[in-house]
């Protein structure tokens, strides 16, 4: 058995008291010691407050056949560039404009149409963290600045129905709204960042992939398999509950950061295939008070299809 694996076993034994601390600690986390990562009954709790906004991220079909009642529909697909073949297309996922930079402007618009507010504390919901149609808009929302974003731990639909919640079929739409954003500075890298940091002590490469991609056992439809030199390899499923699809609590996290070395002093880069399993890290980061994390969104995507770009592993 893996060391980190029996660390995890361990910990998750003490689950119910490090629980019921963290609770009575700090009655604004969620169960496991998170503030973005809330449970149904918080849902339900933040949804009386006139200021709430719920997003289903989930697809129209989706949301059309049942949601949170209240909640509008964007789904995540339109927060991201269109996937492309690898070597084909815009390697990046986050919109950008006509210099290569993020595009802020156009998340601007996009959240003015659909009736976003500043103001807005906002829920986001829709599959498990991890995936484009689930806490992926949560880190777009976070690196735009958003104040007060959280995300429906779990499976969204499923966590509210077993709550013992209902679903409505009755859509809402806002007026649009005037948003604005106040995004993070370097909370996007791109590839000239990446290269220029490989020998940079302080900075930490995070790989959310499975081990067979980040051996280069698994090139999925990439010219090159393996990683980034130096890099750390936390997968992401390794922060999920195989049975509910949660992210594990805070201090189960924390333990495996900590047995890997990552630390607050460091700027932590992460990235995977699509910048999209890097979502539940850096939200749990976040949370976690790790301030300098950044995200590589163009990810092996673009760094595995190139032949002037250093690896290690299995090519």
């Amino acid at each position: 058995m893996k060391t980190h694996t029996f660390l995890k076993l361990v910990i998750l034994a003490f689950l119910p008291m490090t629980a019921a601390v963290a609770a009575s600690a700090d009655e604004g986390n969620s169960a496991g010691g998170w503030k973005t990562y809330v449970t149904a009954s918080q849902v339900a709790e933040l949804l009386e407050k006139p200021n709430t906004l719920a997003i289903d991220v989930r697809s129209a079909d989706e949301y059309a056949a049942g949601h949170i009642p209240g909640a509008i529909n964007l789904p995540g697909s339109r927060w991201r560039t269109p996937k492309a073949k690898p070597g084909k297309g815009e390697s990046q996922y986050i919109f950008r404009d006509s210099d290569e930079k993020p595009d802020v402007q156009k998340y601007e618009s996009f959240l003015s149409q659909a009736g976003v507010k500043n103001s807005h504390d906002i829920i986001v919901y829709g599959n498990h963290a991890g995936k484009t149609d689930g806490s992926v808009p949560a880190m777009i929302l976070e690196w735009l600045g958003h104040e007060n974003i959280a995300f429906l731990n779990g499976i969204g639909v499923d966590q509210w129905t077993g709550a013992g919640f209902n679903l409505t079929d009755q859509p809402r739409t806002l007026e649009p709204s005037s948003y604005v954003a106040s995004p993070i500075p370097g909370y996007i890298w791109n590839l000239g960042q990446v290269l220029g940091s490989l020998d940079d002590p302080n900075v930490v490469f995070v790989d959310t992939r499975t081990e067979a991609e980040y051996v280069g056992e698994n090139k999925r439809d990439n010219a090159r398999g393996g990683h980034i030199p130096g890099a750390i390899r936390f997968d992401y499923v390794d922060g999920l509950d195989p049975d509910t699809m949660e992210v594990l609590p805070a201090e189960v996290i924390q333990a495996e950061l900590d047995e890997r070395g990552i630390t607050r002093d460091q700027t932590i880069v992460l990235y995977c295939q699509t910048s999209t399993r890097v979502s539940l890290h850096a939200l749990a980061l976040k949370d976690l008070g790790y301030d300098n994390v950044v995200v590589y969104d163009a990810s092996w995507f673009e760094y595995g299809n190139r032949d002037d770009t250093p690896i290690s592993g299995i090519e």
